[in-house]
């Protein structure tokens, strides 16, 4: 019986040791793959490249998908919405955005996986650490959340809708012709913004659980604006009456 035992058992290894090896030859041709497609792509990655005078527009469509300007615009919009609709509707762009940025973070910390060579760091509007990371297409899963949210918000509105797509077409596009991101990055980054969406359709608040949460926040910073008032105030009270 040992003898059989350890007759056997180098085999069972052997078929393991093949099949991780087969798995990990696949998946380095496949990344192999997406960085030479990327590369192919990336015609724009430069002003000598040979759509070098299109990287101005590209440039623009990734200003035009920053998660800080959405979400600032997304607070001023908060701010000033007159009616319960509008406050729900900013109330949970916000909150889509912040997941947004919570998932993307999350994965490129998993992945870790390093942009394009060809991509120029230096001209990267407001980037972070993890901004050094590819995996997944920020802008793209943000492009994909942000037209579906605004199409489902908006029925009946083809034109706007028609617009959308078509921006977020061209941002996911531009992601790889600036150079700025692989194809599979890309590609999982509509995947996530997808997923994004068919989350928020879950946890989408309506008008009257938007205000509560809202009155809520005011009355909390409210009252902690009082009690760093009243901590502050209180040693010049001491000095005054003592």
């Amino acid at each position: 019986m040992g003898l059989s035992y350890r007759g056997e058992s180098p085999k069972i290894y052997i078929k393991e040791d093949n099949m991780s090896k087969a798995e990990v030859t696949f998946l380095d041709e496949l990344l192999n793959l997406d960085k030479s497609l990327s590369l192919s792509l990336s015609l724009s990655a430069s002003k000598t490249a040979p759509l070098g005078n299109y990287r101005p527009h590209m440039k623009a469509l990734e200003y035009s998908c920053h998660g800080v300007f959405w979400i600032c615009g997304s607070i001023v919009g908060l701010w000033f919405a007159n009616t319960l609709q509008r406050e729900a509707f900013f109330f949970n762009l916000i909150l889509a955005l912040f997941l947004d940025i919570l998932f993307v973070g999350i994965l490129k910390a998993a992945f870790h996986r390093r942009r394009p060579s060809n991509n120029e760091a230096d001209d990267m509007f407001m980037t972070f650490s993890i901004d050094k990371m590819s995996c997944p297409s920020g802008h793209t899963s943000r492009a994909v959340l942000l037209t579906l949210l605004l199409v489902a918000s908006s029925p009946g509105w083809g034109l706007l809708h028609l617009v959308l797509f078509t921006w977020c077409t061209c941002t996911c596009a531009s992601r790889v012709l600036l150079g700025r991101h692989y194809v599979g990055d890309v590609c999982i980054g509509v995947v996530l913004g997808y997923f994004e969406y068919q989350l928020m359709n879950v946890l989408w608040a309506g008008p009257e659980t938007a205000d509560c949460y809202i009155e809520n926040l005011h009355s909390s910073q409210t009252s902690t604006t009082h009690t760093q008032t009243r901590l502050t105030l209180r040693p010049l009270f001491v000095f005054l009456f003592t």
